[in-house]
């Protein structure tokens, strides 16, 4: 009997299209639109690779004799920097020769760039700032001395760094793509509450627990035709989003396994949360409102919305958030392909899952009771 029920009550929330739609579409959409509108900003922050500046110099220019030690330090920086005495600025960026083009001049530089490489242009500018200011100070300190009656100058040393390099240990930031791929599946994992409401409809409408009271079911029974299929068909519904969005935007997952596994144990609690609701309230509409209500809230705080490395909340307001610790430890297998946080998830899940089974099922033995 309950695993006819089970499969009675998941063809009932697969007959729901609107259901289907925002438990399927929607994360796609949503994914599309803030991972480009937020492309830009989480681009400037992730780890930059190794790329190649030009350069021009004018034949009189006093930096001429520095150029071997401003390559050294470029080198140093991941910066290649390489002489383009011919060819047009603007062609060479555009045809990506170079990321960046610096000219060179008398007394100063001009630094052409790439709309689309701010951070490697911010890179290449603090490096010439850094140098040519050096340089000029070196310059006025010979001078200062001359003027003084100094006949031995003494000079910034050639083999000293003008621009200091120093590698700092940093977490990885993962692209707009994928922070948002990863985090919208999390948070419509926990929405799935909402398919269940096609089965309490129906149930309500057909007085299916006065009828459960009088079979053989027992009360756990009863529950479980709720919780498991809920968590199923959403867990279903998660992956072919997933899937979509991994194949349309090529979103990047790590730990593709231990992944699943949390989007399953999600759904799970999404489900216990929604059986609860449901038998708190007497009508669906206030039941899918709350729950939706609560999942944004900790969507909110878990950096659903805005990541989460850039929140400025109490770290105790995020870290009362199911979502900080599900999407931060799924965008983390992403980035490093581990995660301190997963004890902590699966912990928080779990608990969930239990405490309101317990609560879903103690309601729903006293309304069956009523």
């Amino acid at each position: 009997m309950p695993l006819i029920l089970i499969k009675n009550n998941m063809k009932l929330m697969f007959r729901s299209k609107a259901f289907l739609v925002i438990m399927i579409i929607m994360p796609v959409i949503v994914i599309a639109l803030l991972s480009t509108a937020f492309k830009d900003m989480m681009a400037s922050a992730r780890e930059i690779d190794p790329f190649t500046v030009g350069y021009r110099i004018t034949a009189d220019s006093p930096y001429q004799a520095y150029l071997p030690e401003l390559k050294e330090v470029c080198a140093e920086n991941d910066v290649n920097l390489v002489e383009y005495p011919e060819g047009d600025m603007e062609n060479l960026i555009k045809n990506q020769s170079v990321t960046a083009f610096v000219d060179i001049q008398d007394g100063d530089y001009i630094l052409y760039q790439s709309s689309e490489k701010n951070a490697e242009a911010l890179v290449t500018e603090s490096i010439f700032d850094t140098f040519f200011y050096n340089v000029d100070a070196n310059q006025v300190l010979v001078k200062t001395q001359l003027e003084q009656g100094i006949t031995a100058v003494k000079l910034i040393e050639p083999d000293k760094q003008l621009v200091a390099h120093e590698v700092l240990e940093v977490e990885p930031m993962p692209t707009s793509t994928d922070y948002y791929g990863i985090i919208y599946i999390a948070f419509w994992s926990f929405c799935g509450m909402m398919p269940l409401a096609a089965v309490i409809s129906s149930e309500r409408k057909n007085a299916i627990p006065q009828r459960m009271r009088v079979s053989q079911m027992t009360k756990g029974q009863f529950y479980l035709a709720k919780f498991i299929p809920c968590f199923l068909v959403t867990f279903i519904e998660m992956c072919i989003a997933w899937t979509i969005s991994v194949v349309l935007l090529d979103i990047h997952w790590g730990q593709i396994a231990a992944s699943a596994a949390i989007i399953l144990l999600a759904t799970m609690a999404a489900a216990a949360i929604g059986v609860f609701l449901y038998q708190l309230f007497s009508k669906v509409v206030v039941s899918i409102v709350v729950g939706f209500l609560l999942t944004w809230i900790a969507g909110f705080f878990g950096g659903s919305f805005d990541p989460y490395i850039y929140e400025d909340f109490p770290i105790t307001l995020m870290k009362a958030s199911p979502l900080y610790y599900v999407n931060r430890t799924l965008v983390e297998f992403s980035t490093k392909g581990f995660s301190d946080y997963t004890g902590t998830c699966l912990f928080y899940l779990i608990s969930l899952i239990i405490v309101f089974g317990i609560l879903g099922s103690v309601l729903m033995n006293r309304k069956v009771e009523e």
